[in-house]
């Protein structure tokens, strides 16, 4: 065993090198022997990937079957017992009823043929698989509220039928097919709206997203690839990894749906990462073992190096991002935790292979994924370059580190007006028959009539809520629809002048709950209209929970590594910093619109609720990624040299091209998922990739050389109390 002295805040410390390929108690280490037997039984590696991939594959292609378009309660909420309430007491009511709405040039007064052609289609499936009960507007007086004030719009309230919340997509899905068929004349138009035609529709055009943005990002995520590694042979390395992972994701996805619902959401965000972290964790292994190889190593030598360095990081990348989105699961909102199980499946099932059958892989192709002289040439002038500019910022790391800061607080400061809020109806696409109805009802009986309220109140109790109700500015009408003598509770429903979107809206619900918790304390206020503000207040609540999860699980996991509390400290400030920049550019976007018309959607005037614990635990699980990478190859270099400065020079330079590459691609990755889906994808996948160019310029060109190097020795100062009772992390070989 060698050693290299160093100073540690005026003392001397020892760092410890072991002999090549040993560890201080003989024995290989982990990932070295990892990385040998990697290569010693390559074909019998890559036989067993290939029947796990090939056993997963008929799973991952059905997944989507499998998975739930529901999921959106936040469970526990005033919203859900209402709603389950409803349910089973008060079935008649149709509560969460589609609506299939009628427009029409004659009056329904003259003219009922439209109406009477859609009733009758419609109730000749009753007790089928998809109609459970349909309300005839012909039988009802007009003070029900069915038709328009002008006679020409006309609501067909449909009842469901299902055995539970996966099957109300679906039906609505064939209930939109149904209404399609219906012939009628023209200038008469038949649409279906609601909360749940509204999320088939959406999960339609999700699924849609998925297959343009796989085709959107393909073409020059291989050309990207191709240039990073200079052969077409090498360039496809990556993606073989990435689709092996997310399809073992995938088809874990779907085994689970037989023990839990999950929502189809889950595919989308799975697959996004899935190949964003896998083309990431192939590139930075292969970087490494390529130059090992140039240096002179042979095959397996040059492999263990690379798994004891780069695959030691990547590893380490791979628990922070899983830890980062294992703390959204404090959420008690099925469709975010099963978002966040998929892409905790991909990241592991992808990480996982990069580890082992990427080695095995590499060893099966020989000297093929080796550089030419040229390009090896090339890679040294890239290196030189980093040098160069890494050598700038330390001889002005003030400055440097001022200017950085400046432009990233600069970009994060609109996130101080950052509203939040949930989707409604506008969140599908024009076109679609969910949005196009809702457009019907809310021009012809105004924002509201999209989101009733209802309230759940004891018997004798219902002219007291009804006057507290219509007491409030925002309410426009309310009355007892339903009385159930067996509970000896009755259902009151009533209309704001607000959409389920509008902050209005749940200012309203907040109000009237107030209220009536001291005049009918027995009350309940629930329906669709308090579901986005319960939901909102659910995601809010949580996220400073979910949040200091995150960043203590990042500061114990960076301080176990690096045995450093400066470089725990300043790793997770610095993350902070990148991720309020990323919440202000949200904010100037899909809050206030600026640039919106430049992604082709309409500007919702919030940013979505989930963004906060969503956003953060994603890209503060992202960023770590490159984080950890570019601090544990200066810290080799440091082990090495015993020299900060050097290290920090030598480990950016070694890192620079990489991490360029990566996150050129995975800013291609994110846009694509981005820009073609509804806004909730498009918010996620364009911050996204702000997030990683911030990441991958700002912080790590100018702020972490910069902050480095003005803490020089200091940057791995421990306690020796804490020292001794830390394992040590070694990056060295």
């Amino acid at each position: 065993m060698t050693t290299t002295e160093t100073q540690n805040h005026g003392s001397k410390s020892v760092i410890p090198h072991d002999t090549p390929g040993h560890g201080h108690d003989g024995r290989r280490p982990l990932f070295d022997r990892l990385a040998r037997f990697s290569v010693r039984r390559r074909r019998a590696v890559m036989l067993v990937w290939a029947l796990v991939v090939l056993l997963a594959a008929p799973l991952a292609v059905g997944v989507s079957g499998a998975l739930s378009g529901a999921g959106w309660e936040a469970q526990g909420s005033i919203a859900q017992e209402v709603r389950d309430e409803l349910r089973t007491d008060f079935p008649m009511v149709g509560a969460e009823s589609a609506i299939v709405v009628v427009n029409q040039p004659a009056s329904f007064v003259d003219d009922q043929s439209n109406v009477t052609a859609v009733v009758e289609r419609l109730s000749a499936e009753v007790g089928g698989d998809v109609v459970a009960a349909v309300a005839d507007p012909r039988a009802m007086p007009m003070e029900a509220g069915l038709v328009s004030g002008d006679g020409r719009t006309v609501m067909i309230p449909v009842s469901l039928a299902f055995d539970e919340d996966a099957d109300l997509p679906e039906a609505a899905s064939d209930l939109i097919h149904m209404v399609e068929k219906i012939a009628l004349p023209d200038g008469v138009k038949a649409e279906v709206t609601g909360e749940w035609p509204v999320w088939s529709d959406f999960n339609h055009s999700n699924e849609e997203a998925l297959h343009k943005a796989e085709l959107l990002s393909g073409l020059p995520t291989l050309v990207l690839l191709f240039i990073a590694f200079g052969a077409a042979v090498a360039a496809g390395i990556p993606l073989i990894l990435a689709i092996a992972g997310i399809a073992v994701g995938f088809g874990s996805l779907n085994l689970l749906t037989a023990i839990t619902p999950l929502s189809v959401w889950s595919m989308n965000f799975s697959m996004m990462i899935g190949l964003a972290v896998g083309i990431d964790y192939s590139l930075f292994i292969v970087t490494r073992y390529r130059e090992e190889r140039q240096q002179g190593h042979g095959l397996e030598d040059a492999m263990a190096n690379a798994l004891m360095s780069s695959g030691k990081a990547v590893f380490l990348s791979a628990v922070t991002v899983i830890m980062s989105l294992a703390a959204i699961f404090v959420v008690p909102i099925m469709v975010f935790r099963s978002m966040a199980l998929g892409m905790i499946l991909s990241v592991t099932a992808v990480a996982l292979a990069s580890i082992t059958l990427l080695p095995a892989v590499l060893a099966g192709m020989g000297d093929r994924v080796i550089a030419q002289r040229g390009r090896k040439n090339s890679d040294q002038a890239a290196q030189g370059r980093w040098v160069r500019w890494t050598s700038g910022a330390l001889k002005r790391p003030a400055a440097t580190l001022v200017l950085g800061l400046a432009l990233l607080l600069a970009l994060a400061a609109p996130a101080i007006g950052m509203k939040l809020g949930m989707p409604g109806a506008r969140v599908v696409d024009e076109g679609r028959s969910s949005r196009d109805g809702y457009e019907l009802v809310t021009a012809a009986f105004g924002e509201g009539a999209a989101a009733p309220m209802f309230v759940i109140t004891p018997i004798g109790t219902e002219d007291r809520v009804i006057e507290a109700v219509l007491a409030d500015q925002n309410v426009l009408n309310a009355q007892v629809v339903a009385t159930n003598d067996a509970t000896q509770r009755s259902a009151i429903r009533a209309f704001g002048s607000t959409g389920p979107e509008d902050e209005r809206t749940g200012q309203m619900v907040e109000r009237i709950r107030q209220t009536l918790s001291t005049s009918v304390p027995e009350a309940r206020v629930g329906g669709p209209a308090s579901q986005n503000h319960d939901l909102t207040r659910s995601l809010t609540g949580k996220a400073p929970l979910a949040i200091g999860l995150i960043m203590i699980v990042a500061f114990l996991l960076l301080l176990l590594v690096f045995r450093s509390l400066a470089i725990a400290v300043s790793s997770i400030v610095l993350n902070l910093i990148s991720v309020l920049a990323s919440f202000g550019f949200a904010t100037i976007v899909f809050q206030h619109g600026i640039g919106a018309g430049l992604l082709g959607i309409e500007h919702q005037g919030f940013v979505n609720a989930w963004a906060p614990i969503f956003f953060f635990a994603l890209l503060f699980g992202l960023s770590m990624d490159y984080q950890l990478f570019l601090l544990a190859a200066i810290r080799e270099r440091y082990e090495t040299t015993g020299d900060t400065q050097t290290a920090i020079r030598e480990g950016i330079a070694m890192t620079g091209k990489p991490i360029t590459n990566a996150a050129l691609i995975m800013i291609v990755v994110f846009v694509a998922f981005g820009v073609t889906g509804p806004i909730p994808p498009t918010e996620l996948g364009v911050t996204l990739a702000l997030a990683v160019l911030l990441d991958a310029t700002i912080v790590r060109m100018m702020l972490v050389p910069s902050l480095m190097g003005l803490l020089d020795r200091r940057n791995w100062w421990i306690p020796k109390w804490l020292d001794k009772r830390l394992p040590k992390v070694h990056f060295s070989h």
